[in-house]
């Protein structure tokens, strides 16, 4: 029997293979067998006995009549193909003893072999039968044993060397005496070499006690898992999660087994997260929690010391637009910059937090007085103004600083931040580049502007906005040639607020585009109506902001707005202002062109009050210059306003542009804009902004004889 042991096989290793010389000796001898309760098969040839060995058998009965050549070469085969069952027991008939030649040969071939007396006794055969089978048994079961430890050996060879983790054995002394190519792979030494490796190689200076503690317990038989550092043969260091249980023999621990498993990624996604909890991903400076953290520490330290602690507020002007415009990559870029650049406006010991967006957050720690707070905000203001150049762009952006102090203002952290967040708000209303202290007025100023907040959320909701209409004349033809488009708020408690109180509000909190196309619609739709009415043709002319300029979608809107009221480009004029014009000159010039290209009229307003330089003015696509009321206003007493809208209607006149004058509010300003050729104009003079009723009726006035000075 060559095959593995099972419960068919135990029952085959209990029968008697009968071989005989004749049929009837064969039946005779399984009779007396089968009556001891002993099973057995009858072997009438040599190809039935080599089939039946090949089953499994516990012993052999035969005659040496029988034990024929090819009887003979059945066993020689057998036990070649299966040597370690040389010993089957096998019970021999024999009438002339071990003299016999048949009986030699197969004592030569099998060591087991017993020698029976013919005629044999019953009980004798008996006898001898079960005691064959008792040994046979016993050999099964050392067989079985060996193989059942032979496949252990195998199995844990298997795993030892498969498994994916590092695995080793110390012996009692500490040296690695085994270890799979994980674990090899892991310390970038072979066994060879971990064999003779001092034990301080290859563990880190710091882990060295602590591994050497929990080796100790396990050869002690208490199993072990621990975090370490490992150093490799390159150097390099690698986190590892070790398991040490005893390695046990005979009820004696011999060594230790060890499983090392590679964390270093996992340690490395663990710190990254932990980094995150309290750190901006995108600027790397401590995030809201660390904030709260840190200032509440401030704070209980200047409690101890009764010093005082400074918080700044600040938010940057302008940067909406530039992220709008160059994309959130140059915006993330931006941020990181100034982040940096606040990092390095202020001492070690402050900290720079991110509040979210373009919000920043600064704690002043043992700070000594508030002029303190002064000269750090104005070096913050310094720092964030200086130019940055992005992707061959220079851009500039401004910042408004708030500031609160610990005791003075409030001594708790919520209360401080906030108290800073309202001073900022109340610097960026007076400019960019401010900086205020917190002051007690500021809560009252807080809760209107939030109630203004919401009351104009709620103002194109419930139809209280609405469109005034100021003339334009053409002061020679004494015809009204076009009207600007003014939006008023009436407010139900308030009354009519002007744009100039709510338009910067709706611009902070992400209104002026809906406000915009509001105001652009009803105008175009006005404008159309005039048109049917049969009213000559006049210009409509319509304020856009800066952050209406800053959408990409912004001509595409236009043009459906001008669809869908069916009126032509020419009759619409959109006015940019000056400083709006120039924020983004190149986004500016490819969006306008693309309107102007359909036939919608573009005008400079405000001209004079920016920063454009006369080469950008020739390759805007502006149609008109609106010279500023601040010019016009004192042209009659100040040669300096005097020259200068002189110079402005002389350039517009060789540039081919048109020219319009705002604020006209006297004669004497006519008759100077009339000399110089001047002849649109537009201001309190001619008429103030009115509702659509009242402009209308204006309309119909041929010629303006009803318009105040003409």
């Amino acid at each position: 029997m060559t095959g593995p042991l099972t419960t068919e096989n135990d029952a085959l290793a209990r029968r008697f293979l009968v071989c005989s010389a004749t049929s009837r000796d064969g039946e005779i001898a399984c009779k007396v067998l089968s009556s001891a309760g002993i099973e057995c098969q009858i072997c009438e040839d040599a190809r039935a006995l080599q089939s039946e060995l090949d089953r499994g058998a516990g012993g052999i009965l035969t005659v040496e009549d029988a034990l024929v050549d090819s009887v003979l070469d059945v066993l020689r085969d057998h036990v070649e193909r299966a040597p370690d069952w040389s010993d089957l027991p096998i019970l021999v008939l024999a009438g002339k003893g071990a003299d016999s030649l048949p009986v030699q040969r197969v004592m030569n071939l099998l060591r087991n072999v017993v020698l029976l007396d013919r005629p044999v006794r019953t009980a004798s055969l008996i006898t001898n039968a079960r005691s064959a089978l008792l040994a046979r048994g016993r050999q099964y079961q050392v067989k079985e044993a060996q193989e059942k430890l032979h496949d252990s050996e195998q199995r844990f060879k298997s795993m030892f060397d498969n498994h994916p983790d590092g695995a080793f054995v110390r012996d009692l002394d500490g040296r690695i005496i085994s270890a799979n190519a994980a674990h090899e792979e892991l310390l970038g030494y072979s066994m060879d070499e971990l064999r003779y490796l001092p034990f301080a190689t290859y563990v880190a200076p710091e882990k060295q006690k602590q591994e050497q503690r929990s080796f100790a317990e396990a050869t002690r038989g208490v199993p072990q898992k621990f975090s370490t550092r490992k150093i490799r043969k390159d150097g390099s260091l690698v986190d590892v999660d070790i398991v040490y249980f005893p390695v046990v023999v005979n009820t004696e621990i011999v060594g230790v087994h060890g499983v090392a498993r590679d964390i270093t990624e996992a340690n490395s996604q663990k710190r990254r997260i932990r980094y995150l909890a309290t750190h901006d991903a995108l600027t790397g400076l401590p995030n809201r929690t660390m904030l709260d953290n840190r200032l509440n520490h401030a704070l209980e330290q200047a409690k101890r010391s009764k010093g005082q602690v400074g918080v700044l507020f600040l938010d940057l002007n302008r940067f909406k637009p530039i992220n709008d415009s160059m994309g959130h990559e140059q915006g993330d870029e931006l941020l990181k910059i100034i982040a940096s650049r606040l990092k390095h406006a202020v001492r070690d010991a402050d900290t720079v937090a991110r509040q979210g967006g373009d919000e920043f957050v600064i704690v002043l720690e043992d700070l000594a007085s508030s002029e303190d707070m002064v000269t750090v905000a104005q070096n913050l203001i310094e720092a964030v103004a200086q130019p940055v150049e992005l992707h061959g762009h220079e851009v500039s952006v401004s910042t408004s600083i708030g500031g609160s102090v610990y005791p003075k203002d409030a001594e708790d952290a919520g209360t401080l931040l906030k108290y800073a967040d309202m001073a900022m708000y109340k610097a960026k209303e007076q400019g960019s580049g401010m900086f205020l202290f917190y002051d007690k007025q500021m809560n009252q100023h807080v809760l209107e502007r939030l109630l203004m907040e919401n009351a104009l959320r709620l103002a194109l909701q419930n139809d209280e906005l609405e469109v005034h209409y100021q003339p334009r004349i053409n002061i020679r033809t004494k015809k009204v040639i076009g009207v600007e488009a003014l939006v008023r708020w009436n407010h139900p408690q308030k009354g009519v607020i002007l744009p100039a109180n709510f338009i910067p509000l709706a611009e902070e909190i992400g209104l002026i585009n809906q406000i915009g196309e509001w105001v652009l619609r009803t105008a175009c739709t006005q404008a159309r109506t005039w048109q049917k009415l049969g009213f000559p043709p006049v210009r409509m002319a319509v304020n856009i902001s800066a952050y209406q300029l800053s959408s990409p979608f912004f001509a595409e809107k236009t043009q459906e707005i001008l669809a869908d009221a069916n009126l032509s480009p020419g009759s619409l004029e959109l006015e940019v202002t000056e400083s709006s014009l120039m924020k983004n000159v190149e986004m500016s010039c490819e969006l306008l062109g693309r309107l102007r290209t359909q036939g919608v009229l573009i005008s400079m307003d405000d001209f004079g009050t920016g920063y454009s330089s006369l080469a950008q003015i020739k390759r805007l696509p502006v149609d008109t210059l609106k010279i500023d009321q601040s010019f016009i206003r004192n042209i009659i007493d100040d040669p300096n306003d005097a020259a200068i809208v002189s110079a402005t209607i002389a350039l517009a006149q060789h540039m081919g542009l048109n020219i319009v004058a705002e604020g006209v509010n006297s004669e004497s300003q006519v008759d100077f804009l009339l000399d110089r050729n001047c002849e649109e104009m537009q201001g309190y003079l001619f008429g103030r902004p009115q509702s659509s009723v009242l402009t209308t009726a204006l309309l119909k006035s041929e010629p303006l004889v009803s318009v105040a000075g003409l």
